[in-house]
């Protein structure tokens, strides 16, 4: 074999680091070259208590293996990509990035700690372990009232220390969890969408790094997959411009089928979430403030995502209702379940769970299913514990699949509104369903607040609304935006009904 296909690869000495390096071996093979992998130690390896925002200098995984690099102890360095810095050291280049595994991260949830939840299948208060700033602060801003604890080590040393109590949850890469394939007894796995969880730059890919003036680089080149490659580079050349590494809060997620780059930062001011076409795009919008007046015509909500995403693009968030939720005084409830109450209620809208409060409080051992984390986050702090289902938005769809895990044994409630879709008339289910109208909906009598963008989040707040057609307007869904269309309204619809959906939308409004 001629010895300009034989190839030293130097690599960290974990479980994932020793997988991607006999991957890659077996690439070189299948390719016609040969190979030999070197082990070496790094920064990273060796301190394993400090959180990585403590630690100093950059580099953590990846300078000792450069290192040997430039001494020609080995040839090519495989890494993972996300670990590398921006900026290539002198003298070498990443001549090769293979096919790309899961870009996503993955909950991993002790089972008898998971539960039905807002936005993460965790209780409140639940104890979550990452040293990554990035995923802290996006597990806060989704749940303010987690606890985030540093975690270390390895891949089965994490999942090790979860299974044995340390941590309720825990946060890692897909990928990982993927290649090694590990034993993950009373753990439940939970993957984050990047619509909501916006993954690390590079996320799942390899790196192969090179000396530049190595003539064997030619061979490595052609074991570059070109979807991954664009995808990672349309990821990292935000994350340069921002100069950061590591320890900068920030993701980014290239949806290669829309061709859309998605970016999480966390700033001074709070949390910046974008979606653009391009990197140069993504990092203008970033970098810039949209100080702008947002009404979202729906009861006020403590501390929500809205909330939260707004503030960090100086934006102002009004959150009013156009209706109010009046209870029926006394209700025509025609139910035949037990003394203990139904087994569940299905409350299909934030108006649904606030009227129907204090009769929920009459039945504390009823499960709450709700049809997305919307509806989940308005409920009061005195039931949200009781949660056993959420969608994930689409309200139909939610309703469903719901209704067909119910069986013949078990009760369900419904009160809702005298104009609520009657989404349960259906779908066949075998369990006894209890419909009534537990409230109506009539025009508020404050006035809507002067704003930029108005947010319509349903058809009641469109038929309420008195003054001139908004020159900028979102509809949370498909129902809201055939109401805005019947009165000839420009709008944006939401392609999701969530906090996240409604914010993509805004910033489109705003950013045509």
């Amino acid at each position: 074999m001629p010895e300009s296909s034989h190839f030293r690869i130097g690599t960290r000495g974990s479980d994932l680091a020793l997988w991607q390096a006999h991957h890659v071996r077996d690439l070189i093979a299948a390719a016609g070259g040969s190979s030999e992998i070197i082990v070496l130690s790094t920064q990273g390896d060796r301190e394993q208590v400090q959180a990585f925002e403590k630690l100093e200098g950059k580099g953590f995984f990846t300078k000792e293996i450069e290192d040997a690099l430039l001494d020609g102890r080995i040839d090519v360095a495989v890494h993972s990509h996300k670990d590398l810095e921006t900026r290539q050291p002198p003298g070498l280049s990443i001549v090769a990035v293979p096919q790309r595994a899961s870009q996503r991260d993955a909950l991993l949830i002790r089972e008898d700690r998971a539960t039905a939840g807002p936005w993460l299948p965790l209780a409140p208060g639940a104890v979550v372990g990452t040293s990554s700033v990035r995923r802290r602060d996006q597990l806060l801003l989704l749940r303010p009232d987690l606890n985030i604890e540093a975690l270390r080590g390895n891949v089965p040393t994490r999942v090790q220390r979860l299974q044995s109590g340390r941590y309720d949850a825990i946060v890692l890469a897909e990928a990982g969890l993927d290649r090694l394939a590990l034993g993950l007894e009373g753990v439940k796995r939970h993957s984050l969408d990047p619509r909501m969880f916006v993954p690390a730059p590079a996320q799942g890919a390899l790196a192969l790094q090179m000396r530049q003036d190595d003539p064997k680089a030619a061979f490595l080149s052609h074991l570059t997959d070109p979807a991954a490659h664009s995808g990672v580079d349309n990821e990292r050349t935000v994350l340069r411009a921002l100069e950061g590494g590591c320890q900068l809060p920030f993701g980014a997620h290239w949806d290669d089928a829309k061709s859309e780059l998605r970016c999480f930062l966390q700033t001074a001011s709070g949390p910046r979430r974008i979606t653009a076409p391009t990197a140069d795009d993504a990092l203008k919008a970033l970098r810039q403030d949209a100080p702008l007046t947002v009404h979202i015509t729906r009861a006020k909500k403590t501390d929500s995502v809205l909330q939260r995403l707004a503030q960090g693009h100086g934006m102002t968030l009004v959150e009013s209702s156009l209706i109010d939720i009046e209870p029926v005084s006394n209700p025509t409830i025609s139910a035949h379940w037990g003394p203990e109450g139904p087994n569940w209620v299905w409350l299909g809208s934030p108006g649904a769970g606030h009227a129907a409060l204090e009769w929920l409080r009459a039945y504390p051992s009823a499960r709450i299913a709700v049809p997305g984390h919307g509806t989940a986050s308005s409920l009061e702090a005195s039931v949200i514990t009781r949660i056993g289902y959420v969608g994930q938005g689409d309200p139909q769809a939610a309703w469903n699949a719901f209704a067909r895990a119910r069986t013949r044994a078990e009760h369900v409630a419904i009160p809702h509104g005298a104009l609520s879709m009657k989404r349960w008339e259906e779908t066949s289910t075998e369990a006894q369903l209890h419909p009534w109208v537990h409230y109506h909906t009539v025009p508020s009598t404050i006035p809507a607040p002067t704003a930029d963008v108005v947010c319509f989040t349903s058809p009641s707040n469109v038929e309420a609304w008195t003054g001139p057609a908004p020159t900028c307007a979102v509809a949370i869904g498909p129902t809201t935006s055939a109401a805005l269309s019947a009165h000839g309204w420009q709008h944006i619809t939401a392609e999701f009904s969530d906090a996240f959906g409604l914010w993509e939308a805004i910033l489109e409004a705003v950013n045509p």
